[in-house]
């Protein structure tokens, strides 16, 4: 009896070391994604503001639906994105970020985008805007909104930026899911055809409506006095890591899966029906308006999600499907006049392609993503 346990015992340690192999193997062969850094987490630990001269004011954190003019607020979006720090930002007269009053009226560049564009949680003068004025030495107006698609980036171009005198536009296209945003614009526009005709567009379905629905987006103000008053030399927030270890249950098993995650997808049918004509109309009375405009250069910038940057197999079908995408969004760029910049190809050439993302997990860009996002758009620039 006992050598059957053994028998037994044995033949599952066999099969268990070919497992880990054969895991092993398909991490090393389908999936670029690297060990994910385990995520030092200090519970106790308050994490600082990478900002400068941020001071805090009386009335400095307004309460919900009641936003207020030129007031610094706080989004606590760290615990989806770096794990390091939240957002501070200043909100214009319009409700978009850091942008000066005088650049509606005068800017070298305006750009348009969704959440990458705008910097999702991460501080100026870390952000894309910034880096971009400190490489152009050019002034930029950026109109970017999280969660917005190319039907209500047309629209706020069209709306906010029509006084602006500026010599170039820049187009920020996520392959991630601009062109579901597009269908879902299109859904909405369907439902009330005159959204767009309101005086209050960003207030619509744009980022102003985004940061109003969270109920806990916002840093408790009495609380972040009391942080202050105890720490006066520091700028600092109120900001922890939540459930650590289950945090470090997930990283461990994307890690041991990540190979036989891409393995499944070959079996997954990734054709989708893209929206050719809808995007074209967009991107067509985009054009049309800024030929009225008369500015110097227009380009579409085509940003890769992290899929594209982590699969080490080109011709993966989930790759395939994202390159469907990207042709589209070239042609449409060159057929009205825009210049393509290649970024997929840009970020997936680099040697660590994943270290723009915060610990090399699928988020937003980090700092490096940003500076490097900035340096390719300003060699395109500054020729």
């Amino acid at each position: 009896m006992k050598k059957i346990y053994l028998i037994n015992i044995a033949i599952l340690t066999f099969f268990l070391i070919l497992l880990v192999l054969f895991l092993g193997l398909l991490n090393k062969i389908l999936s670029g994604v690297p060990i994910y850094d385990r995520l030092k987490i200090d519970r106790n630990q308050l994490t600082y503001i990478k900002s400068k001269d941020l001071e805090f004011k009386n009335k400095f954190i307004p309460k919900i639906n009641e936003l207020k003019i030129n007031e610094n607020i706080i989004v606590k979006c760290g615990y989806q994105e770096s794990g390091i720090y939240h957002l501070v930002m200043e909100q214009d007269i319009y409700g978009f970020r850091d942008n000066k009053i005088e650049a509606y009226n005068n800017s070298d560049i305006v750009m348009i985008g969704d959440s990458f564009s705008y910097s999702v949680c991460v501080n100026q003068p870390y952000d894309l805007k910034s880096q971009l004025e400190i490489l152009s030495k050019k002034k930029v107006l950026n109109l970017s909104q999280s969660g917005s698609g190319p039907i209500l980036q047309l629209n706020t171009i069209k709306k906010y930026a029509n006084n602006a005198k500026f010599d170039y536009f820049i187009w920020i296209f996520y392959e991630g899911n601009d062109l579901e945003e597009l269908i879902d614009e299109i859904k909405i526009l369907k439902e009330n055809p005159n959204l767009y005709e309101k005086d209050q567009l960003f207030d619509s379905i744009g980022a102003k409506q985004i940061l109003q629905s969270k109920n806990d987006i916002f840093v408790d103000y009495n609380k972040l006095i009391k942080l202050q008053q105890k720490f006066p030399e520091k700028k600092i927030i109120d900001y922890k890591w939540q459930n650590e270890k289950f945090v470090k249950i997930k990283i461990f098993l994307a890690e041991q899966l990540r190979g036989l995650n891409s393995l499944i997808k070959f079996f997954i049918n990734y054709k989708q029906k893209i929206p050719n004509k809808e995007y074209d109309n967009v991107v067509k009375e985009m054009n049309i308006y800024l030929s009225n405009k008369k500015i110097k250069e227009k380009y579409i910038y085509y940003l890769p999600k992290y899929t594209r940057l982590a699969n080490k197999y080109k011709k993966h079908p989930e790759v395939e499907s994202l390159n469907q995408i990207k042709n589209l969004v070239e042609y449409t760029a060159n057929k009205y006049g825009f210049r393509f910049i290649d970024g997929a190809n840009f970020f997936h050439s680099r040697e660590v392609p994943l270290d723009v993302f915060p610990h090399k997990v699928p988020t937003h860009f980090n700092e490096n993503g940003y500076k490097l996002l900035a340096e390719h758009i300003n060699t395109f620039i500054s020729k």
